[in-house]
């Protein structure tokens, strides 16, 4: 298995996509995502990049996870309540920090934001997840 997934904290879930982000992980990650979705469970996503750079799937890889989220993503706006990127690389979250808001709104339909440590990450989700938690008892 290429990704791993912490769901000690649940509705917090953590997912490390590992180094190799190839077909293989790709196919895992939809696995995952769909395992999520089943739940009917709102949850914030914490995403562990950790890669030295942006290491992209293969084309034929990145269209299918593309095609799955297009598919998905009402159903992904309706109960991941964020995703937080953890970048551990400085320069590739002053990269990727000024548009990971738009562009994870535009592919998930939900917010995103982009982070130099699990903590920030966390505290920003946690308010999100006690907001949809409020919203989900009305």
């Amino acid at each position: 298995m290429s990704l791993s997934t912490d769901e000690s904290g649940w509705p917090l879930v953590s997912i490390n996509l590992g180094s190799d982000f190839g077909r293989e992980t790709v196919e895992e990650y939809i696995l995952y995502w769909e395992k999520l979705l089943e739940r009917k469970v709102p949850f914030g996503l914490l995403m562990l990049q950790q890669g030295e750079r942006s290491e992209r799937p293969p084309r034929d890889s990145a269209k299918q996870y593309m095609d799955w989220c297009k598919a998905h993503k009402d159903e992904i706006a309706r109960l991941c309540v964020g995703i937080a990127v953890v970048m551990g690389n400085a320069k590739l979250l002053a990269l990727y920090k000024p548009v990971t808001a738009l562009s994870t709104k535009r592919m998930y339909g939900c917010p995103g934001g982009a982070f130099s440590s699990q903590e920030e990450a966390a505290r920003w989700l946690e308010p999100l997840l006690m907001k949809k938690g409020e919203g989900s008892r009305k």
